[in-house]
């Protein structure tokens, strides 16, 4: 049997059909220790005593290691492989019958004419033996040392292939690879200047000051030094490039009979923003008023407020008073310049102190009558609030977005002329139903808001997305419904270049539509744009599941469920989908069991029961879905299924079949 040993991220041994074996942690350990010093030989058995039972006694220790390797022996008699050779005074790697990352990373590495980027990014997926810790001081010291000559391998690997840049790469790939360089190494400058190269490409102009502003950022806060000469270069050079052309932002045609007309002239408004243009309402975050003896106190809360403003200005469905007029505004208390400048709504914050920590109350207020929509109070805990900080931001958020929504859409009822907003707010509300009627409804708000305003991207994107939910409800049996999804998700984008949600939408429909890659590409355009968009981090995971890379697939969900704790059953389908992929069928299980309604994940459910050897439970959960879906067969359900990688529907269709399912 040949076997894969992968060392690089969370170790894991597995056999030929990807399932694990379970062997000691410090096999991991030896593994990799013999990797890694092949060529002086064996180890000696001393050696290995002194590095891994480093704190035992010496006959304690000798004992510890003959006990360890015959357990190791045994397993692999067991299970038909060998990696590791036990001598009498030495102990030696046996790597001809198996796949070991490791091994397969020098190779790249040292191969300088590979350009294997992909290959090389899935490789080394994380530092030599994540998560694995050591009580003995040199052996913790040896996998520090390792860890550094391997990462630093990567970098200049990765970073030497990207520049110069071959004008034949695939950009997709290339795109990969700088993101993939830049979350190992930061502060990299290549990686930067590849990214606002592709970018500038793409005619992102924005994307390109983004890159080049983190990276100056992150130099100078840190480092106290600036972007070198190249880099700066390189930014003065390709920011007048990467102007996008001026798209028109054509009516939607395809109203169905009796809708509004879209094509109706406009008023003459075409130097008002975009989001005024579908009237959206108008907020202002205003930061607190000191407070005595306070300072870092007051500090922390002008930057969490300074946070949940720029946190709310991702969303193109608000307009958002920038943080210095906010400033100007509360130091000031002229809340009578709040109509002046056409704000709808105050969000008013104060500190407050309650024990021995300081409190901060946001209230949400009407502009125009003062009354209180909504109030909480947050504890500013010294202790905690390093750790606590993004959630606080990321809930304060949200909650603000929902409460400003819950007001507009209450006013929408009584309005004789609703705008593009209110109309889009509708259609929303109907979309929280997943059913064809509710998508439906919602469709039709959707369009009469793009007929009041063209060019209100939230609109078209949403609409683009009741087109694909039909396409998934009438299973997926209308190529026109997937047609028109992506030519509204492209129009979107057209109008917007940084809204995330076109790119969302174009990633989906081209997920579906089996094009992996472009997928990919899509979404990941998408999270450039809104990092913390949580329902966007879940399309990124179903995406990265179906193109078959699971440990992607699990940070994305469980990123997304992060920002997202009380999130929809598909996020937890989708955190359950992966774990069975990556054979933690329990965790599936378990993912599972968080879904309000498991209805749709029976037969995932029946699959994992039965990868588990759980016959019974697993005949159960077989029925139940034969009551819902009585013509239920194995090979149709597969076949609308999208997944890359053949060996892994093989899999499914594995736990399916032992389950029960024919």
């Amino acid at each position: 049997m040949k076997c894969r040993l992968m060392l690089f991220g969370q170790p894991r041994l597995l056999d030929d059909r990807q399932r694990p074996i379970a062997v000691p942690a410090k096999t991991f350990a030896l593994l990799a220790y013999l990797v890694l010093t092949e060529r002086a030989g064996p180890a000696r058995r001393g050696t290995l005593r002194q590095l891994l039972w480093e704190n035992s006694e010496s006959k304690a220790a000798a004992a510890n290691l003959r006990k360890f390797l015959s357990r190791v022996t045994t397993r692999q008699e067991e299970d038909g492989f060998e990696l590791i050779r036990n001598g009498r005074n030495h102990v030696e790697l046996v790597s001809a019958s198996a796949f070991i990352d490791l091994i397969a990373f020098q190779k790249v590495v040292t191969d300088r004419d590979s350009a294997d980027l992909e290959t090389l990014c899935d490789l080394y997926c994380g530092d030599l033996l994540e998560g694995i810790d050591w009580e003995g001081s040199d052996f913790q010291s040896w996998l520090q040392q390792q860890r550094t000559i391997l990462r630093d391998a990567f970098v200049a690997t990765v970073a030497n292939r990207l520049e110069p840049l071959d004008s034949k790469a695939d950009r997709v790939k290339i795109k990969v690879a700088a993101r993939r360089l830049r979350e190992v190494d930061p502060y990299n400058e290549i990686a930067h200047r590849t990214l606002m190269r592709l970018h500038a490409e793409d005619g992102e102009p924005a994307r390109v000051r983004d890159v080049y502003e983190h990276l100056k950022a992150s130099l100078g806060d840190e480092l106290n030094v600036q972007p070198d000469e190249a880099t700066r270069g390189l930014y003065q050079t390709l920011l007048p490039k990467a102007a996008p052309k001026a798209v028109a932002a054509p009516a939607y045609a395809g109203l169905d009979e009796g809708e509004q007309d879209p094509t109706a002239p406009e008023p003459d408004d075409s130097l008002l923003p975009l989001l005024d243009r579908a009237q959206t309402p108008r907020v202002s975050v205003l930061p607190p008023p000191p407070l005595g003896g306070q300072d870092f106190a007051h500090q922390l809360a002008d930057a969490l407020i300074e946070d949940v403003t720029i946190g709310l200005c991702r969303s193109k469905a608000l307009s958002v008073v920038a943080p210095y007029t906010a400033a100007r505004l509360s130091r000031s208390g002229k809340h009578a310049l709040l109509g002046k400048f056409r704000i709808s709504y105050a969000v008013e914050t104060r500190l407050k102190i309650r024990g021995s920590n300081p409190t901060l109350r946001v209230s949400l207020l009407d502009a125009a009558t003062r009354e209180i929509l909504w109030v909480d109070n947050y504890l500013l805990d010294q202790d905690t609030i390093a750790h606590q900080y993004n959630e606080l931001s990321v809930r304060i958020i949200v909650t603000l977005i929902e409460r400003i929504e819950r007001a507009e859409l209450a006013r929408y009822e009584t309005l004789p002329d609703p705008t593009a907003y209110h109309l889009y707010l509708a259609g929303q509300k109907h979309l929280r139903a997943l059913d064809l009627p509710s998508v439906r409804r919602a469709r039709r708000h959707f369009k009469a808001a793009v007929g009041a305003c063209s060019s209100f991207v939230p609109a078209l994107s949403a609409l683009a997305r009741t087109y694909l939910l039909e396409w998934l409800l009438m299973a997926r049996g209308d190529s026109e419904l997937l047609g028109e999804a992506e030519r509204l998700a492209l129009l979107s984008q057209e109008i917007d270049p940084d809204d995330a949600r076109g790119y969302r939408e174009l990633g989906v429909c081209r997920l579906y539509a089996g094009r992996f890659d472009e997928s990919v590409a899509a979404l990941g355009h998408a999270e450039d744009r809104s990092p913390q968009f949580a329902d966007l981090l879940h399309d990124l995971a179903d995406a990265f599941s179906h193109t078959c890379d699971f440990q992607a697939a699990l940070q994305k969900i469980t990123k997304a469920i992060e920002l997202n704790p009380l999130c929809p059953d598909q996020y937890w389908w989708a955190a359950a989908g992966t774990n069975y992929h990556l054979q933690r069928y329990s965790d599936a299980i378990e993912c599972m069991g968080h879904m309000r309604d498991q209805s749709a994940a029976y037969r995932l459910m029946a699959a994992s029961h039965a990868m588990l050897g759980d016959a019974q439970t697993a005949r159960f959960y077989v029925e139940k879905t034969k009551d819902i879906h009585p013509g239920f067969s194995i090979s149709n359900w597969l076949s609308i299924v999208p997944i890359q990688d053949p060996h892994y529907a093989k899999h499914y269709e594995q736990g399916l079949r032992e389950a029960g399912f024919e």
